[in-house]
């Protein structure tokens, strides 16, 4: 909509509310020069020449006027030029009978044209304004030579009646360049509003669809504004709803409201990386005081480490790529040489038993680093994920189908869901992830157990509402001691695992924006929680 069509409108609503006041101000004039007649008796101040002419004309005037409020006053659309223009007109009319019947020009009635040429002026285009200021001057020097002709008034009546005639065109310029300018003030104030408006728009909305954690905090800790990611990086769904809808204040979690005092009491203070659950995101906080007033509000800023821990993996894998390149062509070779001389030394019909057994131990130990190196390249040439949208228990069930069909004991594997859950994630990397935990899961259940057990268990996580894959075994757990460096790469606990498993299954989950943790359920038994990110929320899509 162009600026022009904007300022007629703008003009055409400002009319019809002048127009409402102007018309409860004629039936208020009405009644005030009608009282005015009636209880002055003896010398009465108006209708002194032609009392009769006065009374009927002021009432009709009043009646009208009456009707036009119960037309005006509801009104929403505005009057068009025409409709106004012959409203004034009738003012002019009445006002000069009024002032004819009370001696003219010389009764000071002939003024209350002002307010009607000044009505006009700020409701009517130029030249419809002047055109209402020059028949009211017409009209008030044809009264006044009707009334000399009649001996009402003397010759000398002519000169009040030019000064008002000339007052009237005063009045009409004047009072058209003020409304200009104040119109066209107002349009820019609208205007500059409007701006604003949608500047704190578009803010608002910059502001919710930030990945950033943002939190608006009095200096008592109390939360008077979040944004949406501020609520799903804190698990906390009060603070979700104080993001759809301000005006409750909710307390800082208190892991927060930790930091925040100490940063209170030194605004250097760095803010350790920390985690509101235990197998939530990893978050840094900091913040930034509005003012430098110490009773002004905080900005509080929540990132997720998770994008700097993919920086860093990006960083990793390339380090680690330009190393495998050096490790296929310095021990891939030489390794491969060994491996095959054992084999033939083993084939000599002149080895004794100890030197074969020697050469079997060559072979396995050669095949174990062999695999070493095959994880190691395979890691750093992954493919970044393709992800796709899965029914997590669907896939599951297919994944148990085929995982029975790799000869691993998959009677003892059982799928439990609590609720339908819909992932988005590469499939293939997650069952690369999955296969390496069941197939740990399994072997330390058999160890432990006797038999081959697993649990998958499909769930919502209550303070995220984000889906939860539980892999649970009846193995006998990790050790507090080891569960620090658990997915650290080549970091095992058994004399024949290379220590890369973990560690791939943790780089892919967090390829794929999920998380991979070792918990303990609260019936003690070990389980790796796989924590998937919002379906249409991945860090990817922003």
């Amino acid at each position: 909509m162009s600026s022009a069509i904007q300022e007629s409108q703008l003009n055409q609503q400002q009319n019809l509310a002048l127009l409402k006041v102007y018309t409860v101000y004629r039936a208020l004039l009405c009644m005030a020069l009608l009282g005015a007649f009636l209880l002055a008796s003896t010398s009465p101040l108006v209708g002194t020449i032609k009392p009769d002419q006065f009374f009927y004309t002021t009432l009709v005037y009043l009646l009208l006027n009456l009707i036009g409020l119960t037309i005006v006053l509801p009104k929403k659309n505005p009057f068009n030029q025409q409709q106004l223009f012959a409203n004034f007109i009738v003012d002019i009319g009445f006002i000069i009978a009024i002032a004819d019947a009370s001696a003219g020009v010389t009764s000071g009635l002939g003024i209350l044209l002002v307010v009607v040429i000044a009505a006009s002026s700020m409701m009517l285009p130029g030249q419809l304004a002047i055109l209402c200021a020059a028949i009211a001057s017409i009209a008030i020097i044809a009264d006044t030579a009707r009334l000399i002709n009649e001996n009402y008034l003397n010759i000398s009546s002519f000169l009040p009646a030019g000064i008002l005639g000339m007052t009237f065109f005063i009045t009409s310029y004047l009072i058209r360049n003020l409304a200009t300018r104040i119109r066209s003030a107002q349009m820019i104030a609208e205007q500059k509003t409007a701006d604003v408006n949608k500047l704190q728009l578009l803010n608002q909305n910059i502001v919710q669809r930030m990945r950033t954690g943002i939190l608006v905090a009095t200096p008592a800790g109390q939360i008077e504004l979040a944004n949406a990611a501020a609520g799903e990086l804190l698990s906390n769904s009060d603070i979700e709803k104080l993001a759809a809808s301000p005006g409750t204040y909710y307390n800082l979690p208190p892991q927060v409201m930790e930091q925040f005092k100490l940063w209170q009491a030194n605004p250097q203070h760095q803010c350790p990386v920390f985690s509101i659950e235990e197998t939530g995101p990893e978050l840094q906080l900091s913040f930034s005081a509005l003012t430098q007033d110490d009773s002004s509000n905080t900005l509080v800023f929540l990132e997720n480490n998770r994008r700097m821990a993919q920086r860093a993996q990006q960083m990793k894998l390339a380090s680690l790529g330009r190393l495998t390149a050096s490790i296929a062509h310095e021990i891939r070779n030489p390794l491969g040489a060994i491996s095959h001389a054992a084999q033939l030394l083993e084939e000599s019909s002149e080895l004794n038993p100890t030197d074969q057994r020697l050469s079997g131990i060559i072979q396995r130990h050669s095949k174990r680093m062999n695999n070493v190196i095959e994880n190691t390249l395979q890691l750093s040439s992954r493919s970044a994920p393709n992800p796709e949208h899965i029914i997590l228990e669907l896939w599951l069930q297919q994944f148990i189908d085929e995982f029975e069909n790799t000869g691993e004991a998959t009677p003892y594997i059982t799928l439990t869901s609590v609720q339908s859950c819909m992932v988005d994630i590469d499939c293939s990397q997650l069952s690369q992830v999955i296969t390496n935990l069941a197939q740990n899961g399994l072997r330390y259940s058999l160890q432990q157990t006797g038999k081959a057990t697993l649990e998958l268990y499909v769930h919502i996580n209550p303070l995220t509402q984000l889906p939860v894959l539980d892999i649970i075994d009846d193995g006998p757990g990790v050790n507090d001691d080891a569960r620090d460096n658990l997915f650290e790469p080549f970091f095992t606990t058994e004399a024949k695992g290379s220590g890369l498993g973990l560690y791939i299954s943790r780089e892919l989950c967090e390829a794929n924006e999920a998380r991979l943790d070792y918990i303990r359920t609260e019936a003690g038994k070990s389980c790796f929680r796989i924590s998937f990110p919002h379906p249409d929320r991945r860090l990817s899509q922003e």
